[in-house]
């Protein structure tokens, strides 16, 4: 039942129910028993003003900056990460920084839990985590354990997903970014694990590739996975681009695992000379990478509130209140740190926070900025814009840094000598370089574009560094007492209003939506923006749901030579969308799907293949273009259950393919789906029904001949010759051989005859 919204919220909102309930329902003061003590965001902004300017050494300074910090909160100007609005000034026993890096210690059981236990903790007091499971020993290798060879890394990501899922925060769920090494052997594993859209789900997940694996794809070459600590060791060859390709693949179908670049990662960071401050993976939207218990102090400039004559000919950008606004975001963030001192789940992260002293100070409402400005998003215009704003946000933040370092010192980890060595900081005009060198740096990292997310939809601008999603749109929220939302853009009705602009198809072409922005030109907006920037930006590239990937193989490669840290791709349709555009919605019910007239002839291909049970007959038709249109599945007799799901399988696969559907995807989706037992045949093991189906409907696309002499499944389908040595699935080593009808482990004395 949605919550009643007081008038004054609705109110000063002008009756936008969404930007209502986000402020009332996320952020506003409550009591304990959650009754609300704030009704509109004035009383919110001098709340955080009074408490973060609270820290200042003297009552002269507190009046000085929460006079100072009221203006920059003041109708959206600044808008604070969410944390921080929901704890300023407030009793609850909760951090005020978004999310932490927390560390694997040891690969054991002690470290796997030790790890849960303190995300867990860390959860509960309202921040998100990141983490990175390469330091776990891969599958099949030993273990000094009743196990005698371990599940591998991959297994214990439910665990992580579980405690996120099940730690309750006000206002939001928990958040999770798992990264893992694209060496590591179990990475294949790691890159499918969410392909049943089910596993992990309260995890994003990122692959960590680097410069010698993008090489090897680029070339066609193979590429060795990797493993070794004290204990174990395993090596393994793969062929890069069929990593690569899975990678892409299963991106396209569930917007997992992003890639974050992080050879690049490492030589931008300002901080890899000290081993306290070496990043280790990032953020849950890596656009912060993080030392162990690292944390994000984020906080956005709103871009939209800095034009002058906006909606006009001539419009200006506001230089003066612009540098005013950086400054004083940059003393908000630092205050922030020593406001949340005692304020962590852990000590080990107050402690780090007080040592690098990061922020991260990014933006929101550059897209509407462009439209102020009359820009057009996909321009060159906009690429040189963007260019000269950013440059002078680095300067100035960094110069103001060095200012308060000046007066309360520089972060405890800071090396004057190898700071300044760093390749970012190289890039500074020398008469800053100079200054840092003289009087020091406040913040070890200082810059970060994140999405933005509720606060810029509570701001009604748009979000990070992206284009407006769409004019109007259907949200989708979890977090709220109402869960649907239909939405018309806050600045576009502004817009509309102000010029008595009668139908949106009347708007400038200015007025330009992300799905229709060209994907390459997305990337590089991204890449020209992380020049300036010294962390990373989370920026998603929007995708037709017809995307393929090659598409995909070229925005990733591309990326990667522009100078991107990161990239993340969604194609529409790939998950359950939190946003929708109404255009995209009529454009839904006015699609009409033909289903091909099946011919009077079709030849196919009957396969026979043994499950737990019972028999399987899969017929597979193609038309005269080769092309597979029809499945027959059966198994069992007639009136049994068997019988009836697998024949209802095979007509809804048939009258998908026969609308337009690939049969390549159908594999992709029942391929590897687990039953209850398996079975071994002709040298493959067939999973379940769905994947016995999958596995047949693979044999017939890539023609193999399995009645050939010497032929098995195992070979058609995987292309080997024979099956003399394959995967054991008990002890996962490469000791299992056929012999008399029976496969047998010379390793651990697994066996199962056909």
């Amino acid at each position: 039942m949605p919550i009643e919204l007081p008038k004054e919220t609705l109110g000063f909102f002008k009756n936008d129910e969404l930007q209502a309930r986000i402020f009332y329902e996320k952020y506003a003061l409550g009591t304990l028993d959650s009754k609300a003590l704030e009704k509109t965001p004035a009383q919110m902004w001098k709340r955080v003003a009074k408490a973060i300017a609270s820290v200042e050494d003297s009552d002269d300074k507190k009046k000085e900056f929460e006079k100072k910090f009221s203006w920059l909160l003041e109708d959206f100007k600044f808008v604070p990460g969410g944390r921080i609005l929901f704890g300023a000034g407030s009793n609850r026993n909760v951090s005020l920084l978004n999310c932490y890096y927390l560390p694997l210690k040891e690969d054991s059981i002690e470290g796997i839990y030790e790890c849960a236990k303190e995300m867990a903790k860390t959860y509960s007091y309202g921040g998100g985590v990141g983490i990175d499971i390469s330091v776990l020993r891969p599958k099949g290798t030993p273990v000094n354990n009743a196990a005698r060879f371990t599940t591998g890394a991959v297994s214990f990501m439910e665990l992580y997903s579980v405690t996120t899922g099940i730690i309750g925060q006000i206002g939001r769920r928990g958040a999770l970014m798992i990264t893992m090494d694209v060496h590591h052997p179990d990475i294949e594993e790691f890159v499918t694990v969410k392909s049943d859209k089910v596993s992990v789900r309260f995890a994003n997940i990122s692959v960590k590739v680097y410069d010698d694996f993008m090489q090897a794809v680029e070339r066609g070459d193979d590429y060795e996975l990797h493993f070794k600590n004290d204990k174990v060791e395993k090596r393994k060859t793969i062929h890069a681009r069929e990593l690569w390709n899975k990678i892409i693949d299963t991106a396209l179908n569930t917007g997992d695992p992003g890639i974050m670049f992080w050879d690049r990662i490492k030589r931008e960071s300002p901080t890899e000379y000290d081993e306290k401050m070496v990043v280790r993976s990032t953020n849950p939207c890596a656009e912060q990478p993080l030392e162990n218990y690292g944390a994000c102090d984020l906080g956005a400039i709103n871009l939209n509130k800095f034009v002058l004559q906006s909606f006009t000919k001539n419009p200006k950008v506001d230089w003066e209140n612009l540098e005013k606004a950086i400054r004083y975001a940059v003393r908000f963030l630092d205050n922030v740190l020593d406001y949340s001192y005692s304020r962590h789940a852990l000590k080990s992260q107050s402690e780090e926070t007080m040592y690098a002293r990061r922020i991260g100070l990014g933006v929101m409402g550059l897209a509407n900025m462009f439209i102020d400005m009359n820009i057009k998003y996909d321009s060159e215009e906009a690429i040189a814009f963007a260019d000269d704003l950013f440059k002078r946000i680095k300067e100035i933040a960094y110069d103001e840094s060095s200012n308060i370092a000046a007066i309360k010192g520089s972060f405890k980890g800071f090396n004057k000598t190898k700071h300044l060595e760093r390749d970012f900081v190289k890039r500074l005009p020398e008469t800053l370089k100079k200054k840092i060198s003289s009087v020091g740096l406040r913040n070890c990292c200082i810059l970060t574009i994140a999405p933005t997310g509720s606060i810029s939809t509570m701001a009604g601008v748009s979000g990070g560094v992206e284009p407006i999603y769409a004019l109007s749109y259907i949200r989708r929220s979890e977090s709220l007492s109402a869960e649907n939302f239909e939405v018309s853009d806050p600045f576009v009705k502004t817009y509309m209003e102000t010029l008595a602009v009668k139908d949106t198809k009347s708007l400038p072409p200015q007025f330009i939506v992300s799905h229709k922005i060209d994907p390459f030109f997305r990337v590089k907006m991204q890449a020209t923006i992380q020049k300036h920037i010294d962390s990373s930006i989370s920026s998603t590239v929007n995708l037709e749901s017809s995307a393929d990937r090659e598409t995909v193989n070229k925005i990733y490669l591309y990326a990667w030579k522009l100078g991107c840290k990161s990239i993340t791709v969604y194609r529409g349709g790939s998950k359950r969308d939190i946003l929708k555009a109404t255009d995209e919605i009529e454009k839904d019910k006015e699609k009409i799907t033909v289903e091909e007239e099946r011919p009077y002839m079709m030849t196919g291909t009957t396969i026979k293949l043994p499950t737990p049970q019972g028999n399987l007959y899969v017929t597979i038709n193609k038309n005269e273009k080769d092309e597979i249109k029809e499945v027959f599945i059966s198994m069992g007799r007639s009136g049994e259950t068997e019988k009836s799901y697998t024949e209802a399988i095979g007509r809804l696969i048939s009258v998908y393919l026969q609308s337009g559907g690939n049969a390549a995807r159908i594999v992709r989706t029942l391929r590897g789906i687990k039953g209850g037992n398996s079975t071994w045949f002709n040298g493959i093991q067939l999973l379940s029904v769905p994947d016995a189906i999958a596995k047949s409907i693979e044999l017939v696309m890539k023609k193999r001949d399995v009645n050939s002499p010497n032929a098995t499944l195992h070979s058609a389908i995987d292309g080997d010759a024979s099956i003399k040595s394959n995967t054991c699935p008990s002890c996962q080593q490469h000791t299992l051989i056929f012999e008399n009808g029976c496969y047998i482990c010379k390793n651990c004395g697994y066996t199962k005859c056909e």
